[in-house]
């Protein structure tokens, strides 16, 4: 709700008009998409197919736990892809928290170092968007007006 998956696509879209090969993930989809070829015999070619985009955007990071095959199976690939692709990842958690996703605190450190090492990392402080554009929202401060005006009258 803060911007950070439109960002993203758009620095996204920006690299492909610009030919430069990029892939968008959900990171559960793309730590499902891992699990299920290791499970088929299929990690290789999926992987070859991966390896073609120069920039990975993974979104969501952490807003579902993952399990620990898929866990590791990200860990591999990003210790693979580093300093030699980049990577754009979205989250709401701050890095004390991943463990609680990736269950083992070596490789949530690792990962951690492995991302952080030539990063730029990008806060966005504020309220949620989304929450503040709803119209829920509007309807909320339409009845506390409503409750205010009403509390006045009885004064």
């Amino acid at each position: 709700g803060t911007g950070k998956t439109m960002l993203s696509i758009c620095i996204g879209m920006r690299l492909c008009e610009e030919g430069i090969p990029v892939r968008f993930f959900r990171t559960a989809a793309l730590i499902n998409q891992l699990s299920e070829h290791k499970r088929s015999g299929t990690l290789s070619k999926f992987l070859k197919k991966l390896n073609k985009a120069e920039v990975l955007i993974l979104d969501e990071f952490g807003y579902v736990p993952y399990d620990r095959m898929g866990s590791q199976l990200l860990f591999d690939y990003m210790s693979e892809i580093h300093e030699k692709k980049q990577v754009i990842l979205n989250t709401n958690l701050e890095f004390s928290r991943w463990v609680n996703v990736l269950y083992d605190e070596q490789m949530t450190a690792a990962l951690i170092g492995r991302l952080t090492h030539h990063c730029h990392l990008i806060l966005f402080p504020g309220g949620n968007n989304r929450l503040r554009e709803s119209s829920l929202n509007e309807t909320y401060h339409e009845i506390a007006a409503r409750n205010r005006a009403e509390e006045k009258d009885h004064d």
